[in-house]
C-alpha cells in the first residue's frame, strides 16, 4: 500500500536539521507499517520498541541521557546499529521516553528517532508532564484517502487522472462512471488499512466488515484508559452516538441528558485527542485565521473513517452501493467523506482543523458545510446534489463575504465552473482542494 506521508518521512530522514519526530494518528491508521516501510525502502536498520508489548524497555529511560539509554537498550536486546532508525511505539506508556526526546535532539542529533502512540495526546496533556517544545517535530497520519485507496485497488491510472484534475475539470464520461463506482466501494470499505487489506485479499464484504467491527471494539477497549479524567461510560456513549450524528449540529443534551454540557464537551475533546472523532467548529468566516471567529458551542461531528461509520451504523454494502452517493444516510456519508479528504489534504506537519458556517440570525437556516482557508482567502464548500439554483446558503455566503473569490460545490456530476462557483465531482475532493490546485 502506498501512503502519501511516506515522502514527508523520507524528507525528514534525509534532512540534516531534523529533530526527533512524533507521528500522530488514531489506532490502526497504519503508523507502525509506515515506519517499517520507511526503513525497508531506505535500507536502514530498524530498532522497534513497543512499550505495550515490551514494558521492560521502560527501565532504560529512567535516565534522560541518550548514551545511557542506548547502552541499556543494547543490554536488553535492542542494539542500535550505526545509521539505524530508532522507533518508539506506544510511547504514551512511557512518559519518560517522551521527555527523553529533547535530549536525543540536544546530545545525539545524528540518530533518527520516530515515536508514535495511539493515545499520545493524553500523556502529553498530563499535568505533571513537560513537553519538549521546540526540540521535536510532528506529522499527522489519517486513514487512507481515496487516491491511496485506488492505488491499493490496482487503479493507478485512475488515481493519476483524478490527481491531475484542476478545479472545474472532470474525467471523460466512461472514467467518471468508473470513479463513482470505486467511490461507492470506498464508502463501504473506508480507509483503515486492515479493512482494505481484507477487502482486497478476500473480495468479500463480510471479511471487510469483520475487520471494521474489530477495530471499533479496539477503540471501545481504550475507554478505560481515559479514566479518571473522563468517565468511561460517557466517552463510550459519545463514541456510539457520533456515527448517527455526522452532518448535524451537535446538541450536548442529546448525548446524555443527565450530564452537564461541560462534561460532554470534555469527553468530546478526549475522543478528538484519541483521533476517533473530529469536531467541525462554526466560524463567522470574516477573516483569518478561522479559529479567531470560531464559536466552540456550535459544532458538528465527523467520525474517524467512513467505512467505520457504516460499520457502526450496520449499513450494509448494498445500501452503500445505491446510485445517489449524496443521498446515503441523508447526505451524511458524503459530508463524512469530504471531511476525511479535507483532513488528508491538510499540510502533514500541522494538526488539521475543520470549520463550517451558519448565518447567525433569527430563524435563519443558511448553512455552508465547510470553510477552507486558502492563502489569504476563505473558500466556502457545499456538499450538495441539487441544481445550481438551490445553492442558497452558498450564494448567501458569497454575498455577505465579498472578499471571497469563489465558492465550491461538491456533487456527483462531472465538474464545471461558473464565474463564482466551482463544481467538483465528489471523487476529486482532495485533489481539487489542495492549495496547489486552488
Amino acid at each position: 500500500m502506498k501512503r502519501h506521508l511516506l515522502s514527508s518521512l523520507q524528507e525528514w530522514l534525509h534532512r540534516k536539521s531534523r529533530k526527533p519526530l512524533l507521528l500522530h494518528g488514531a489506532r490502526q491508521v497504519g503508523k507502525t507499517w509506515l515506519i517499517r516501510e520507511l526503513a525497508r525502502i531506505e535500507k536502514i536498520p530498524l530498532v522497534e520498541i513497543n512499550f505495550e508489548l515490551q514494558p521492560s524497555a521502560k527501565a532504560a529511560f529512567a535516565t534522560p541521557d541518550p548514551a545511557d539509554i542506548l547502552r541499556q537498550l543494547t543490554l536488553i536486546g535492542f542494539p542500535l546499529a550505526a545509521g539505524g532508525l530508532l522507533f518508539l511505539d506506544e510511547i504514551q506508556e512511557c512518559p519518560a521516553a517522551i521527555t527523553a526526546l529533547r535530549y536525543f535532539h540536544e546530545l545525539q542529533p545524528h540518530i533518527p528517532l520516530i515515536a508514535t502512540g495511539s493515545l499520545l495526546e493524553f500523556a502529553m496533556d498530563a499535568a505533571e508532564f513537560s513537553m519538549p517544545v521546540g526540540r521535536i517535530e510532528s506529522l499527522w497520519l489519517h486513514p487512507m484517502d481515496f487516491t491511496e485507496f485506488l492505488l491499493a485497488k490496482s487503479k493507478p491510472d485512475l488515481a493519476d487522472a483524478i490527481s491531475s484534475l484542476a478545479p472545474g475539470e472532470s474525467l471523460p464520461p466512461a472514467a467518471h462512471t468508473v470513479a463513482l463506482s470505486m467511490l461507492r466501494d470506498y464508502f463501504f470499505t473506508g480507509g483503515m488499512p486492515e479493512a482494505l487489506r481484507e477487502s482486497i485479499d478476500n473480495a468479500d464484504p463480510s471479511a471487510c466488515r469483520r475487520a471494521q467491527l474489530s477495530i471499533l471494539q479496539t477503540y471501545r477497549r481504550d475507554f478505560a484508559k481515559y479514566a479518571p479524567r473522563i468517565p468511561a461510560d460517557l466517552a463510550e456513549n459519545l463514541f456510539l452516538r457520533t456515527p448517527g450524528l455526522v452532518g448535524e449540529r451537535l446538541k450536548f443534551s442529546n448525548i446524555d441528558p443527565d450530564r452537564r454540557a461541560a462534561s460532554v464537551r470534555q469527553a468530546l475533546s478526549a475522543l478528538e485527542k484519541a483521533g476517533v472523532v473530529r469536531q467541525i467548529t462554526h466560524s463567522s468566516g470574516q477573516g483569518l485565521p478561522l479559529a479567531a471567529q470560531a464559536n466552540p458551542r456550535l459544532v458538528k461531528l465527523a467520525f474517524l473513517d467512513i467505512g467505520l461509520l457504516h460499520a457502526a451504523l450496520r449499513i450494509d454494502s448494498e445500501l452503500v452501493a445505491q446510485p445517489d452517493l449524496l443521498g446515503i444516510h441523508r447526505g451524511a456519508a458524503a459530508e463524512q467523506f469530504v471531511a476525511q479528504e479535507l483532513l488528508a489534504a491538510a499540510p502533514p506537519d500541522q494538526e488539521p482543523e475543520l470549520y463550517f458556517w451558519i448565518r447567525e440570525a433569527l430563524n435563519s437556516q443558511a448553512e455552508v458545510d465547510f470553510l477552507l482557508a486558502v492563502g489569504a482567502s476563505i473558500i466556502p464548500i457545499e456538499v450538495k446534489s441539487g441544481a445550481t439554483g438551490t445553492l442558497k446558503s452558498l450564494h448567501l455566503f458569497l454575498q455577505s463575504h465579498p472578499a471571497t473569490p469563489y465558492g465550491i460545490r461538491i456533487h456527483s456530476a462531472p465538474g464545471h465552473s461558473d464565474p463564482r462557483l466551482r463544481h467538483i465531482p465528489l471523487y476529486a475532493t482532495r485533489t481539487a482542494l489542495t492549495l496547489s490546485a486552488l
